[in-house]
Formats: structure tokens, sequence, C-alpha cells
């Protein structure tokens, strides 16, 4: 993960406005929560009805939100993303939320 799709990434969050300032150190280290309050931010907003449970508390919890996550945008916006990837939750993971982005 290259520092500018760090950086990038972070300054395309501020004028979508997302609700809270994220550094580009936040995705040193995994930070699921982080990544999974994103996606589930970028699910609203693309389909305010989708059915997205964001009870991400056990491993089947965050493996359910990651797979609905990732089949609304694949069948919604056809944009493939790589659930191993944001499942790790550090930069990598901000390669495929940048496809949303």
């Amino acid at each position: 993960m290259s520092f500018r799709e760090l950086r990038n990434f972070t300054e395309i969050l501020r004028p979508l406005g997302y609700h809270r300032n994220v550094s580009i150190e936040n995705f040193r280290d995994p930070n699921f929560e982080l990544v999974a309050d994103i996606l589930y931010w970028f699910a609203m907003r693309y389909d305010p009805k989708a059915d997205i449970t964001d009870d991400i508390d056990e491993e089947k919890d965050r493996i359910a939100f990651i797979k609905q996550v990732c089949q609304l945008f694949a069948s919604k916006a056809r944009i493939q993303l790589n659930p191993k990837r944001l499942y790790e939750a550090q930069g990598h993971a901000v390669k495929e939320m940048l496809k949303i982005a």
C-alpha cells in the first residue's frame, strides 16, 4: 500500500462528508472497527434501504458483514471487492475502498 493511496483515500473522505477525521496512521495497524464503519457508511450512502447488519462483535459477525457489503456492491454497483483484504483491515483494505469512493 503506497502512501499516495492512503493520502488520497483520507482526502476523498472529507468532501464526501464522512463524519469522522481519518488519519493515514489509522491504517498502519489492523483497525477493523474503522474499516467496518467506513464500509457501512458507504453502503448506507449508496443504498439507504440495504439490509446490512452493523454488528461486528464476533468473528462470524465480521465475516457476514464483509460478505453482505461485497455482495451489495457487486450486485448493485458492479464493483468487485476482495473480502480478504477488507477483513485484514490494513492498508490493503484502503485499495479496495478506493474502488467504492
